[in-house]
């Protein structure tokens, strides 16, 4: 379970604004083209291959996908 930490008011702002300037680019990616989905799937399977070494290409693919689904539908 993920644990949950308190940040000062500047600080959730700023991560607030973080998130949805990350949104803001992964649709503007899914509205860029017949390949711009594939992209943004490949993007976030390197993202979790980064965050977690040990993690296959078909596991971060995977993750990319259920993290595209869970956000976007």
């Amino acid at each position: 379970m993920s644990q949950i930490i308190k940040l000062s008011t500047s600080d959730s702002r700023k991560r607030k604004g973080q998130v949805l300037s990350r949104i803001d680019n992964e649709q503007k990616m899914m509205e860029s083209g017949t390949l711009g989905v594939q992209r943004l799937l490949m993007n976030i399977a390197l993202d979790f291959m980064e965050k977690h070494p040990q993690m296959t290409w078909e596991q971060a693919l995977f993750a990319a996908q259920a993290y595209c689904d869970r956000t976007y539908n």
